[in-house]
């Protein structure tokens, strides 16, 4: 019973959704990662006043620094004075400050922070009435707030330019005056790395999740053409899912069933052939005694007749049904051999000369015959035949092109079928069984090629007959 919930779409779900939870969890460990390394940057000018404060505490507080190391603290101003540049008051970040640089909670400190948007003048200032003297020429400067006024936070606005200011008392009477120059703000999103490795996992999982759906469908197409080909059945190997173990058996079983079915009408059509040999012989010895001879003649006619669409009928019936394996066969030496035998049988047929050498794999007699039966057809029907050969495409191309009046284009496919006669489009003084382009295709296809016939603008009808080359190696 579980077995019916096995399905192709069952298996998608459950694999999709396996790997959106795989892959979400990926990201969120990439985004945990990438914030918690970036707590330990300097992305606030409060970060880069503290990191100077904690080697300037290191040093032993210093009266003065030098270009480069102010440079490298990245320290506009510092000095040591009597008095405080920033007037000292309480709140969350002085609290931070000190707790950071180990010294007690009650020594006096006062910080000034400018470049952070959205906020009123006075919502960071010092005391009312008593501002702070490097606030003094910024414009804008927020300074912290009165009593219990809103309290300003550390967290950084991206893509914004910041600028601390802080006073500390390093001993008694002594204040230690830092300005840092203009930070540029980095936020403290994840950045587009979890967001790449999000889409490169979404479009790797539909990848995956398609070839696996379509892959049994692979298997029937290829399997498919190989039936179309030669009627020969290869079973698939029915696995996977339930829905597609049910194609594949049903598959098999349509495949088996046609391949015994064609196989039981050749071998009955050519039963009937070769039991039509024998009254064939009989009937021609006897009428070979008639002392009438326009009846002897007449007879002889309908016999030869009756004797052409049988051995047309069992070439028909075993078409490409060879055990002779496929062999290189160059191209252009077997269709110049074969145009030369019928120009010595009368037949008007031209070929163009051409350095193209293609090689292809198959059995000489079967394109010999297809192609005989093209270019006799040419030239029954259109009285001369022109045949050029040319590459193209990892394909060997030949094309016949007569001079007759064509074929109607409804009729183009419907001439393949057996006994198919088109007399009243084309010559009416032709003669012919039927059976010729039928064989033909046969033949073709059994080499894994095929034939399309088209109406040239110039006139006639154009044959045009398409083989796979040899693979290299």
């Amino acid at each position: 019973m579980l077995a019916r919930f096995d399905t192709l779409l069952a298996r998608i779900v459950i694999l999709v959704s396996a790997a959106l939870l795989s892959t979400f969890l990926v990201v969120y460990l990439l985004v945990q990662f990438e914030m918690s390394s970036q707590k330990l940057q300097p992305r606030t000018a409060l970060h880069v006043a503290a990191i100077a404060l904690e080697e300037l505490q290191a040093d032993g507080w210093p009266e003065t620094l030098s270009e480069q190391e102010l440079k490298r603290l990245s320290v506009d101003e510092y000095m040591l004075s009597e008095f405080p540049n920033v007037e000292p008051f309480n709140w969350v970040l002085a609290d931070r400050m000190l707790e950071r640089l180990g010294l007690a909670a009650n020594t006096p400190i006062g910080i000034s922070l400018t470049g952070i948007p959205n906020h009123r003048p006075d919502d960071f200032g010092g005391r009312p009435n008593r501002p702070d003297r490097y606030s003094d020429n910024l414009s804008g400067a927020p300074r912290p707030p009165p009593g219990g006024g809103p309290r300003p936070s550390s967290r950084p606005y991206p893509g914004t330019q910041q600028r601390a200011a802080v006073s500390l008392m390093v001993s008694d009477g002594v204040w230690a005056n830092l300005r840092t120059v203009n930070i540029t703000t980095k936020g403290s999103g994840p950045g587009l790395l979890p967001v790449i490795v999000l889409v490169v996992f979404m479009v790797g999982i539909g990848i995956w999740a398609a070839l696996n759906a379509i892959n049994p469908l692979r298997q029937m197409a290829k399997a498919a053409d190989t039936l179309a080909a030669d009627y020969k059945h290869a079973p698939l190997v029915e696995e996977g899912p339930y829905d597609v173990r049910e194609s594949l058996r049903a598959f098999n079983r349509m495949g088996r069933r046609l391949e015994t079915t064609v196989a039981g009408q050749r071998q009955l059509l050519a039963a009937i052939g070769h039991d039509l040999r024998t009254p064939i012989t009989s009937l021609k010895l006897k009428v070979e005694m008639l002392s009438d001879t326009s009846e002897r003649e007449r007879m002889s006619r309908a016999l030869a007749e009756l004797e052409r669409i049988t051995e047309a009928a069992l070439a028909a019936a075993t078409a490409g049904q060879s055990d002779e394996p496929f062999q290189p066969l160059d191209m252009y030496s077997l269709v110049d051999s074969l145009i030369e035998d019928l120009r010595d049988l009368g037949l008007s047929v031209s070929f163009d000369e051409t350095d193209v050498r293609p090689i292809v794999m198959g059995r000489s007699d079967e394109l010999t015959r297809a192609l005989r039966n093209l270019i006799e057809n040419a030239v029954r029907y259109g009285d001369t035949a022109h045949v050029c050969l040319s590459e193209q495409a990892s394909k060997a191309i030949v094309t016949i092109h007569d001079t007759g009046p064509g074929i109607p284009e409804d009729a183009l496919e419907r001439v393949f079928e057996p006994l198919v006669r088109l007399e009243q489009s084309r010559n009416r003084e032709t003669g012919g069984h039927g059976l010729g382009l039928h064989i033909a295709k046969n033949l073709i296809e059994a080499h894994s090629g095929y034939i399309e016939l088209s109406n040239s603008p110039a006139g006639g009808l154009l044959v045009t007959l398409t083989l796979p080359l040899k693979a290299a190696g």
